[in-house]
């Protein structure tokens, strides 16, 4: 029986947060090929929305606060205030020259006064990771850090060996050690073979490997082990299945003796052709795959504008749900977005003849797919988000599926826009792709 409790508590966490990834010691690494390959879009495609109302569900919609937002140049927020009845707050956003969010400060409006509440700072590395980040509180007078993490890392010819993280300590005033991860690669490139997970307690403790394996630049299987004290023991693993759209079904398996795994937990989310979500569903296994909790949402478009998200929840355990073993699903929220504004970064994937990259964000490299293409010529660019071109390279298609190589090693840090062309000149896929 022991050897279930680790995975049904691991999938208790899973299903608590509704997302992927969320196991305490799975490697950070992963989790950003899974936030970048598979996140879950902001659900705005096309144009920005400058006027948002948000909707909960007692019986009938009802209105909860409304937000403006203000927008920088490369599409990303600037301020945003939020509208709550008689209650008015804001954010303030800041970014470095890489387009990365350094800073942002929650207020409340006072009379006629902004007031500063709280803050988050985020420190990045000359190589643009993430050096350390922090929650700060205002006392009035000065910010006072009331939580966060530091980050150091070990390379090896760019590639991450060893990071170890330092946590906060508000008793102390101090950053303690916390956690620390090894990675080894397989071969040259960039994906990493395994990760060795240790956390402080007077010294480093062992506690989780994990062993990758990956088909192209997917990451499709993950082996776990645990430490008993004296050794490593196989404790279960994790498939990812990478679906259209970049939809994700991920399998998590118990070890229940040699060459056999039980199913324990399954999260299932899909997005529609523009890469917004919209199905997640969790199941756990008893005796068979049985639903646990999910979510939908119902997407609407005007163009390549979404103007409205409703979003149902299902659960196992609601009453309805309960007495009838039905799935039933509830209203929980709706948004309402209005008053567009273009920032010139049009992110639509077209259903038929779409552009993927991979990775993204990328380093060096990276690689663009295209499908059911005719033959003939098509032509990448690559613009910054004021319409600026960076580069262009013409390839030959022969009505096969493509797998192109494009070289960033010229290319600065910063968020840009690749399209493809036909010979005529018309489109037939664009995305955007952020260069580390």
């Amino acid at each position: 029986m022991k050897k279930l409790l680790l995975p049904l508590v691991v999938s208790a966490v899973l299903l608590s947060t509704a997302g992927f990834a969320q196991d305490k010691y799975l490697p950070s690494l992963l989790k950003e090929s899974l936030k970048y390959s598979h996140q879950l879009k902001s659900g705005i495609v096309g144009s920005y929305p400058r006027h948002t109302e948000e909707y909960q569900w007692n019986e009938t919609w009802v209105l909860n606060r409304t937000l403006e937002t203000s927008y920088t140049t490369f599409g990303q927020p600037s301020v945003i205030e939020y509208h709550q009845g008689e209650n008015l707050s804001r954010d303030l956003f800041s970014y470095n020259d890489q387009h990365n969010e350094t800073e942002v400060i929650l207020q409340n409006k006072v009379g006629d006064a902004w007031v500063n509440n709280m803050r988050t700072v985020t420190i990045y590395t000359a190589t643009n990771r993430i050096q350390e980040y922090h929650t700060d509180n205002w006392t009035g007078t000065a910010w006072v850090i009331s939580d966060g993490s530091q980050i150091s890392y070990e390379t090896d010819g760019g590639r991450v060996t060893v990071m170890t993280t330092k946590s906060w300590n508000p008793e102390t005033s101090t950053w303690d050690n916390s956690m620390r991860e090894t990675y080894t690669y397989s071969g040259s490139g960039s994906q990493y073979a395994t990760s060795v997970t240790e956390m402080w307690d007077n010294g480093w403790v062992n506690m989780a490997k994990y062993e990758m394996t990956w088909t192209g630049d997917d990451i499709t299987q993950t082996i776990n082990y645990a430490f008993d004290g004296a050794a490593w023991v196989l404790s279960g693993k994790t498939v990812y299945q990478v679906l259209e759209y970049d939809s994700l079904v991920m399998t998590n398996y118990s070890y229940v003796g040699p060459d056999n795994w039980m199913g324990t937990s399954r999260i299932t989310s899909t997005n529609d052709s523009h890469g917004n979500e919209i199905f997640e569903q969790v199941e756990m296994y008893m005796m068979d795959w049985t639903v646990f909790s999910a979510s939908q949402s119902e997407l609407t478009y005007v163009e390549n504008n979404l103007t409205q998200r409703i979003r149902q929840t299902y659960s196992m355990f609601s009453p309805v749900a309960q007495g009838n073993k039905l799935v039933t699903w509830i209203n929980v929220s709706k948004e309402v977005f209005s008053n567009f504004a273009s920032m010139g970064t049009d992110v639509t994937l077209l259903p038929d003849s779409g552009i993927r990259i991979f990775p993204n964000p990328a380093g060096q490299e990276v690689l663009v797919r295209m499908s059911m293409l005719k033959t003939g010529t098509v032509t990448l660019t690559l613009f910054t988000t004021t319409g600026q071109k960076i580069l262009e390279e013409s390839i030959s298609t022969n009505g096969s599926d493509i797998n192109y190589q494009i070289n960033l090693n010229r290319v600065s840090r910063g968020t840009y826009i690749l399209t493809a062309r036909d010979k005529q000149g018309n489109e037939i896929g664009k995305t955007r792709l952020i260069k580390e």
